[in-house]
């Protein structure tokens, strides 16, 4: 049981603002390297969806192209 208090002291130690000595300039290096892809990645997600928006929109009609079934 202490091993795992040990463990999960250790898991909540990594997420704190301040690096931890155990931390080497690789592992830093890395995670700015994985953080700047995340945000790359979801950059070019929400430019693709803005892109698909603007298109649709440019291609649609102006005038109501909406369609309702008619009540006979």
């Amino acid at each position: 049981m202490d091993y795992f208090q040990e463990d999960c002291a250790h898991v909540a130690n990594q997420f704190e603002a301040e690096p931890t000595k155990s931390t080497n300039e690789e592992d830093r290096i890395t995670r700015k390297r994985w953080a700047r892809g995340l945000v790359a990645f979801y950059a070019c997600v929400l430019l693709a969806g803005a892109t698909a928006i603007g298109v649709t929109q440019y291609k649609a009609p102006s005038t109501g192209t909406e369609q309702h079934a008619s009540l006979k």
